[in-house]
């Protein structure tokens, strides 16, 4: 029985692949509505992956930032000299060979940009201009100069980060960009292992004050800390210190709930729209097989007549609906494969109205995630119409209606 079974479902099948491109024309409502679902989809997966990656290297918990009381990013806090003295007084901050602390006192401004020229023309955008003292790459194990050199202090120059000169190619070092109402010269080009740092453009931090007006403030300090040092106490220290008004947490931990801010409104706006379209994608695989079986309705009738299983026939019909599926999903992911994966792609931070820099890098498992959703949509919309087929009387192929 099994046998006899599995030869007819193969035979249906086979029936099937030869028919099927005379039914594609047919079919396109629903191959067209799961590849958008898929493409939705792997974009979505494909967003919150580059952010928790780019974020997920940019912190360290050795590392301790420290800002304005109440301030949810730099961008809203303030610090003044009196508060960086007195944190950088701390006797368990790593320190150099010359008893110096180890930290980097940093300004973060959203600042608008005029690029470099390009076919005559300049264009503007707003790009994440950071301050910093002469500790910054210290701070950051991975920094490294790319080409160029490093900007030198009280000077208008910048080192930009490698995600912005990929994204903006004519930041070229040698060129000049206009800041501030301000030409400042691109000194070099910097990398720091994907981080978020890549998506900013660093400058003296004394230079940035001046230009910018903001006096001897700066707005975040990060510090330093051996690694056996128990982070948490030394936070409680300087929470109780009423000297001190800050905000004191771990670079990791920052970043983390960063991320957590970014890919909060990706979710909540790429899911629920991926969701409802998958739900369309479902009503119009549905429209389409049912179409199909009512186009074919004698001969799914022959065979019944002719002794094909009900269980085969309705199994055909769902592998029809699930291969429509498989389809659709292809068509959808390819495009972004090909066209997108590996390309610089920019989103913005709400945080600090910035844009971070990220590879749009498309992995196996997104597409095979995507291709799965896919088929559950075929599933879903082939269960019912293949219930139909196997209700269809063997009466229709004998009358020929």
């Amino acid at each position: 029985m099994n046998n006899t079974f599995n030869r007819q479902l193969v035979a249906l099948c086979g029936i099937t692949l030869l028919s099927l491109p005379q039914r594609m024309a047919g079919s396109f409502v629903a191959i067209f509505s799961i590849a958008c679902v898929t493409a939705v989809l792997l974009t979505v997966l494909t967003l919150i992956h580059g952010m928790n990656k780019i974020m997920e290297k940019s912190g360290w918990d050795s590392t301790l930032i420290a800002m304005r009381a109440g301030s949810s990013s730099e961008l809203q806090s303030v610090l003044f000299p009196v508060e960086v003295n007195t944190m950088l007084n701390h006797p368990e901050i790593i320190r150099d060979e010359h008893s110096r602390p180890l930290y980097s006192a940093e300004m973060f401004v959203n600042a608008v940009t005029m690029l470099p020229e390009v076919n005559g023309e300049r264009s503007s955008l707003s790009l994440a201009l950071r301050g910093v003292s002469g500790g910054a790459g210290q701070m950051r194990p991975h920094f490294k100069l790319v080409t160029g050199r490093y900007f030198k202090p009280g000077l208008r120059e910048v080192i930009v980060g490698q995600g912005v000169a990929r994204k903006y190619p004519q930041l070229e070092v040698g060129k000049t960009i206009k800041l501030g109402g301000s030409e400042w010269l691109v000194a070099g080009i910097f990398a720091d292992n994907y981080s978020v740092f890549e998506s900013e453009v660093w400058a003296d931090l004394n230079t940035v004050q001046n230009d910018y007006q903001r006096g001897s403030s700066i707005q975040s300090l990060r510090i330093a800390f051996a690694g056996d040092v128990d982070i948490e106490q030394v936070r409680q220290q300087w929470l109780d210190d009423p000297r001190l008004n800050v905000r004191v947490v771990s670079e990791n931990a920052y970043f983390a709930q960063q991320s957590e801010n970014i890919t909060r409104l990706i979710r909540w706006l790429g899911i629920p729209l991926a969701l409802i379209m998958a739900l369309g994608a479902v009503v119009a695989a549905l429209n389409t097989m049912y179409s199909a079986i009512a186009g074919r309705s004698k001969e799914i009738a022959v065979h019944k007549a002719i002794g094909f299983h009900p269980s085969a026939i309705a199994l055909s019909v769902v592998f029809e609906s699930i291969l429509l599926a498989i389809i659709g999903g292809i068509i959808g992911i390819l495009p972004l494969y090909i066209g997108l994966n590996g390309v610089t792609a920019a989103t913005n931070n709400a945080a600090n109205l910035s844009q971070i820099m990220f590879n749009f890098s498309i992995s196996p498992l997104w597409m095979v995630q995507a291709l799965l959703l896919a088929v559950a949509i075929g599933l879903l919309g082939g269960i019912l119409p293949a219930i139909h087929a196997i209700r269809i009387p063997v009466s229709l192929a004998i009358r020929g209606d």
